[in-house]
């Protein structure tokens, strides 16, 4: 891996370095970046004076090894608004992770733009007020929802204007950094930061199932253009199928969200979201109940496939409330993916991560910390002044 060039750049290696791996003694983090000895000496002290790392005394990793071991620091925060579950969540969280604040208003499927409005501006007010009585000030704000997309001035999924809501936001916390994304890209950036800092074998297609369902390609992560986001969960199976909530018929999410398993299996979709990681086994399924869950599988399968029929990716993840229900289920994906993709699934890599469910808004939180180290912790004019100087420094065809 070559040096990174510009300041912004190091910065942010350096720092996501240490938020996925949880700290690093330095020798291990230069030699996992390719910097030399004078970089990384450098950067963490520029780090260390603006208090964004620690470094503490710890074990030497070998004999004679070093004993000083670089930590994010933990009195640094961000926050997020995060729409999911049916609920508007906010949080404020420190850069290693630890929620300080979490509150959540119920927000319905179906509410309308003015009971939109009142509920989000309940929830700003209520996050800024916090902020406000315990002295915090944020360096970053992720807002994630279902179905953004910034060309989009109407949401098809929630009845609001991401840009009136973003105004706002601006509004209450004016020296706060904003960023808005789609509630997958939200999900991808969390699970694959779970991953550690390095994940072989390229990119991957990410595939959640909740409340909502929907898909992201992922690829090297090297920026959050890298999380391309596929709106799987509108994808159409059949034009008589049941209604969704985006306004049509027959969408993948009206089988497999949890609005729709829920019923499937006797419980009300809150209970379902509040147990967290679930299993078959836990929930003691009848026969009926585990054939249902098959068939929905299987349907949630054949969108795959069908999204892999439009990319040589062939390494699947696949996240929420199928991920704990045992092979015999997951063999349902599998086989819904083989009968829908061309050439099959023999080449497919099909994995299952935890299911996540109801733990909002760590999700946001990590979306917020992940954007605010990317730019390597600098403001972001600071940070596109950088980028500036870098690209001219490359045009030129000059280096550090």
């Amino acid at each position: 891996m070559r040096e990174p060039r510009s300041r912004r750049e190091t910065r942010s290696a350096v720092l996501r370095y240490l938020w996925c791996s949880g700290g690093s003694f330095r020798p291990i983090l230069a030699d996992h970046l390719g910097l030399t000895d004078a970089s990384i000496s450098r950067i963490v002290s520029e780090l260390k004076s603006e208090g964004l790392v620690e470094e503490a005394k710890r074990t030497a990793p070998y004999q004679g090894g070093p004993s000083s071991f670089l930590t994010l620091s933990n009195a640094l925060h961000v926050g997020t608004m995060e729409f999911s579950g049916g609920r508007v969540h906010i949080g404020v969280g420190s850069l290693t992770g630890e929620i300080r604040f979490s509150e959540w208003l119920d927000l319905p499927d179906g509410a309308g733009p003015e009971g939109v409005k009142t509920t989000y501006r309940r929830a700003l007010h209520q996050l800024a007020d916090h902020l406000r009585r315990a002295g915090i000030g944020l360096r970053q704000l992720a807002v994630s929802i279902p179905g953004y997309h910034e060309t989009l001035h109407a949401n098809p999924i929630i009845a609001l204007n991401p840009a009136e809501l973003l105004a706002e936001i601006q509004a209450a916390l004016p020296a706060v950094a904003l960023l808005a994304a789609n509630s997958i890209v939200t999900r991808a950036v969390a699970h694959r930061l779970k991953l550690g800092v390095d994940l072989p074998g390229g990119p991957y297609f990410y595939t959640f199932a909740g409340h909502g369902v929907a898909a992201a390609l992922v690829d090297d992560f090297a920026t959050s253009g890298d999380v391309a986001v596929c709106e799987i969960g509108h994808m159409v199976l059949d034009p008589r199928g049941p209604r969704c909530r985006c306004g049509h018929s027959g969408c993948l999410e009206a089988y497999v969200s949890t609005t729709a398993v829920a019923p499937a299996i006797g419980l009300r979709e809150h209970d379902l979201l509040a147990m967290g990681g679930w299993q078959a086994s836990r929930l003691k399924l009848s026969a009926r109940a585990r054939a249902d869950l098959a068939a929905r599988l299987v349907r949630l399968g054949h969108a795959i496939g069908n999204a892999l029929n439009l990319t040589p990716i062939r390494r699947v993840v696949v996240a929420g409330w199928p991920a704990e229900l045992g092979d015999d289920m997951h063999a349902g994906v599998l086989g819904g993916i083989e009968a829908s993709l061309f050439g099959g699934a023999a080449a497919v890599n099909l994995t299952f991560a935890k299911a996540e469910l109801g733990r909002e808004p760590a999700a946001g939180l990590a979306l917020a910390t992940y954007a605010y180290l990317q730019r390597g912790a600098m403001r972001p004019t600071e940070a596109a002044r950088d980028m500036a100087a870098h690209h001219l420094i490359e045009r030129q065809g000059g280096g550090q």
